[in-house]
């Protein structure tokens, strides 16, 4: 009997966890054919459910002594810059916001997927927000931002990892 409830615990802690993020802590490279992307995560740790990973972008064009860029993310071309961090954030249970790049038809695509609730991650009408940001080059100042291209609500049962995982370029 207690080999038995051993190996079920076992077996729940192997699991995946809700804590899941997109990229591990560190940098990841992205190439592209215009230059490459760098998403750094970090890990902010409270020692609880209220810990989350953090994920910064810069993105070096190709040219000669190109700089890294330090990526806002602008809800409109003409915005100032408000946010250059998103949060992955995630209950005991499941996540509650995420992010993934990938390159579409040779655009650089960020993509937040976020659970929207009225008073609980547990409501029955809960669902995912999907927002899609390009990266742009500002002309009239040279630096490169990611602005807001769309937002879409995600059919309810759709869940922050799955809507993640089942991008589909446009």
């Amino acid at each position: 009997m207690i080999i038995r409830h051993f190996l079920l615990l076992l077996a729940l802690c192997m699991g995946p966890s809700a804590n899941a993020q997109q990229y591990s802590t560190g940098s990841t490279d992205i190439k592209t054919a215009q230059g490459t992307l760098r998403v750094n995560s970090g890990y902010v740790s409270h020692s609880n459910a209220h810990s989350f990973h953090v994920y910064s972008f810069q993105y070096r064009p190709i040219a000669n002594e190109a700089v890294w860029n330090q990526l806002p993310l602008l809800p409109r071309n003409d915005a100032p810059p408000v946010d250059f961090l998103v949060k992955a954030t995630a209950t005991a249970d499941f996540p509650l916001r995420d992010a993934r790049v990938r390159v579409e038809a040779g655009k650089v695509v960020l993509y937040i997927a976020e659970l929207s609730f009225k008073d609980t991650p547990y409501d029955d009408d809960a669902a995912v927000e999907l927002k899609r940001y390009l990266l742009k080059q500002q002309p009239d100042e040279e630096r490169w931002v990611l602005v807001l291209d769309s937002t879409r609500r995600l059919p309810q049962g759709v869940d922050v990892a799955q809507a993640l995982s089942t991008l589909t370029p446009r």
